[in-house]
């Protein structure tokens, strides 16, 4: 599975106004995601320029700094396995670039993961929306399935409640939050 999803990861998919865009979601009416997410990054963009800025005066500078192409090369090696495919930047020439990449950083480890994770008990507390395990592979066919067969499919009580829990759990705000 992570080699599937991997394989479709791209530098502009972890940006959210090149991801909303390439998905043809601009126009979609009432899409609070996609409204609340560009106001976010939009505020995170903003006060990454006012840092980067307040530290590299030129492109020149960033050019300059070892530590900082370390730091993308590093990223793009090890992270992401030197594919230049994913779009993934390996040196940075400009502040532009600098100031794009550190905001997807702060947006996906902040308000993207909130999104996804915070809302998981509101869909997956329901058991059948989300099964933690299968007991049988799933149909591969319409119509083959009855409720006996969806009953011997979908995972015992214990199952359920530890998967449940653990959905429960990671949707709660911390508790020094």
């Amino acid at each position: 599975m992570l080699k599937r999803v991997f394989s479709s990861l791209t530098y502009s998919s972890l940006c959210m106004p090149e991801n909303i865009a390439a998905r043809g979601l601009e126009s979609v009416p009432n899409f609070y995601y996609r409204d609340d997410g560009l106001r976010l990054w939009d505020i995170i963009n903003r006060f990454v320029r006012g840092i980067v800025c307040y530290y590299y005066a030129s492109d020149l500078e960033v050019q300059k700094d070892s530590e900082l192409q370390s730091w993308i090369k590093e990223i793009f090696t090890h992270g992401f396995l030197d594919r230049s495919s994913t779009g993934i930047p390996q040196t940075f020439t400009k502040i532009e670039e600098v100031v794009k990449f550190v905001t997807m950083v702060i947006f996906t480890c902040s308000p993207q993961h909130a999104a996804v994770n915070s809302g998981q008990y509101d869909f997956g507390g329901w058991m059948p929306n989300n099964p933690f395990s299968l007991q049988r592979p799933p149909p591969t066919a319409k119509g083959t399935t009855s409720e006996s067969t969806i009953l011997q499919t979908l995972p015992d009580v214990n199952i359920t409640v530890q998967g449940m829990s653990t959905s429960w759990v990671l949707s709660q705000k911390s508790t020094d939050f």
